[in-house]
């Protein structure tokens, strides 16, 4: 068999998973840490396997969601990671993925990586996920996974965080400052549409490495006139229309992610940190300050080109650290 075939094999079995979607209502008198209401005080939850099994929630960025694994209609955003016999063995575990606050249309507009997991621990009750074998959190998820093992210390046996700080670093908030700056100014000029666009750019540069674009772009001038679009303009041009994601949604995470606190100390959870050597959003240096104020924590540094993320491009590097943590290597 070729290994065409068998990637397709691969495939093909992954998108047999097993799922249901359940829409939590959050009481109607939940207050965020801003002081503010939610008007649609509602969380999506998809629920990979069966439930008898030890749960494992899984977050990513903040444009991940509840679709983490590949099925037949959808396809995952850490489809690489979880699937049956992957880092997180779907024949082992059952995996719980949930949308971040706000809802469309939702009024609150600051909302914190603490709020997010309180929401999260309220759906896990009703669901009835009383402790969960583990939290594997990346970027803003991890975020939201270090609170949520500082605020529920008894419901978390296992806390894994890749690219994710307690808190952020200024180099990281400066840029998604202009970024939010980007999106108010297209908004006075009526263009908010455009505002996203370009704010994703920018992100998307922060994202990776400049070896990734050296390697996968010419620096060579396509057109004749300045301001013509070189081959990555093209490129971040093409990602950024292609990101379709309300304003304010936009502007709600990434202040979500600058307002971002954990306290280290407060984590009794078995954690594993990882970091990417060549992530500028979230430095190693950052990330080990992290692990050494965990009580209990282990620290990996990896090497990737792909920076920030490294965790959705490198499973065949991150994946054997997962597999044997969630295991109890």
């Amino acid at each position: 068999m070729s290994s065409a075939q068998i990637e397709t094999e691969q495939a093909d079995l992954r998108k047999t998973v097993s799922y249901c979607e359940v829409s939590v209502f959050l009481p109607v008198d939940i207050e965020l840490d801003s002081g503010e209401k939610l008007s649609k005080p509602e969380l999506a939850v998809r629920i990979y396997g069966d439930l008898t099994q030890p749960a494992v929630v899984a977050a990513g960025g903040v444009s991940a969601g509840r679709i983490i694994a590949d099925t037949a209609e959808d396809r995952g955003w850490w489809r690489d990671f979880v699937y049956a016999g992957g880092a997180v063995d779907l024949d082992r575990y059952c995996v719980v993925g949930f949308d971040f606050l706000p809802n469309k249309g939702e009024l609150a507009t600051t909302i914190s990586t603490a709020d997010q997991a309180r929401a999260l621990a309220h759906a896990l009750d009703i669901i009835g996920v009383d402790e969960l074998h583990a939290f594997a959190g990346a970027s803003y998820g991890g975020m939201v996974g270090l609170c949520f093992a500082q605020v529920f210390p008894e419901r978390i046996k296992k806390l894994i965080t890749i690219s994710a700080p307690d808190r952020p670093n200024p180099a990281a908030t400066a840029q998604r400052g202009v970024q939010r700056r980007i999106i108010e100014f297209a908004k006075q000029c009526g263009r908010p549409e455009e505002g996203v666009s370009l704010a994703r750019q920018l992100a998307m540069v922060s994202y990776r490495t400049p070896e990734e674009f050296g390697e996968r772009f010419d620096s060579a001038a396509k057109g004749k006139t300045a301001g013509d679009p070189y081959d990555i303009c093209e490129y971040l041009i093409a990602r950024g229309q292609a990101y379709d994601v309300a304003p304010e949604r936009y502007l709600t995470l990434s202040d979500s992610v600058d307002r971002h606190r954990a306290d280290p100390e407060k984590i009794k959870a078995d954690t594993l940190v990882i970091a990417a050597a060549s992530d500028r959003l979230s430095p190693p240096a950052d990330l080990k300050r992290l692990a050494d104020a965990i009580p209990a924590a282990r620290f990996v540094e990896i090497a990737s080109v792909y920076g920030h993320d490294a965790f959705l491009k490198e499973p065949g590097v991150i994946g054997p650290h997962i597999k044997d943590f969630l295991k109890g290597a």
